[in-house]
């Protein structure tokens, strides 16, 4: 029988820096572990339809990249240009150590994109715009760091899904004309735990 994640419960409750930093100090070392031994599938599906859509010389960045999970994932897919950003240091770090990424930055949660817009060709968000993790607010905020045709691959896994603010969030974007899906698939998040997740890919517009 699967071990139960120790940390997942307490993600629910993370809303400040400091809530970040008190978890993730301690999640770090077993990271990995824990997502892997739950079947974590939505890298690997995000970087997959990544690849559907934009060539493997193309600058990425992979916001929120935790450990380094997704990081690894979009190496393993062909990609060479990947930069990654993450709010707590220990889990930098331990990114770092992957050797999937050509930069890393640490950013903040009231400064996430500390750059200037269409800087990079595409962002990934896997598991980070999600009730636990990253407001549904974030989603547009993320759009918005790209420039024009620039691509959006993020994940929304069954909690996110269940709660409207999210999907409301990425009508509104489409309302507005802001960007368009071109990719949306249903399937596995955490496997053990029978946890799926939708893979979107927007285009700026």
């Amino acid at each position: 029988m699967s071990r139960k994640p120790k940390f997942f419960p307490r993600a629910y409750g993370v809303k400040t820096q400091s809530d970040v930093d008190a978890m993730y100090n301690d999640w770090a070392d077993s990271y990995d572990e824990e997502l892997i031994e739950n079947g974590y599938m939505s890298p690997i599906r995000a970087a997959q339809a990544l690849c559907q859509f934009l060539p493997n010389n193309a600058s990425v960045l992979d916001f929120g990249c935790g450990t380094g999970l997704s990081g690894k994932a979009l190496k393993s897919c062909g990609y060479t240009n990947i930069s990654g950003s993450e709010i707590n240091s220990n889990m930098l770090e331990k990114a770092r150590m992957t050797g999937a990424y050509k930069s890393l930055f640490l950013g903040n949660i009231l400064d996430p994109f500390p750059f200037e817009t269409g800087t990079y060709d595409a962002i990934t968000a896997v598991g980070v715009i999600s009730t636990g993790a990253g407001p549904a607010l974030l989603l547009p905020i993320v759009l918005d760091a790209l420039a024009e045709g620039g691509i959006l691959a993020f994940s929304l896994n069954d909690a996110a899904l269940a709660d409207p603010t999210y999907l409301g969030e990425l009508e509104k974007i489409l309302e507005r004309g802001a960007a368009k899906v071109v990719f949306c698939e249903y399937g596995p998040h955490l496997t053990a735990s029978k946890v799926g997740s939708t893979i979107y890919v927007l285009k700026r517009l």
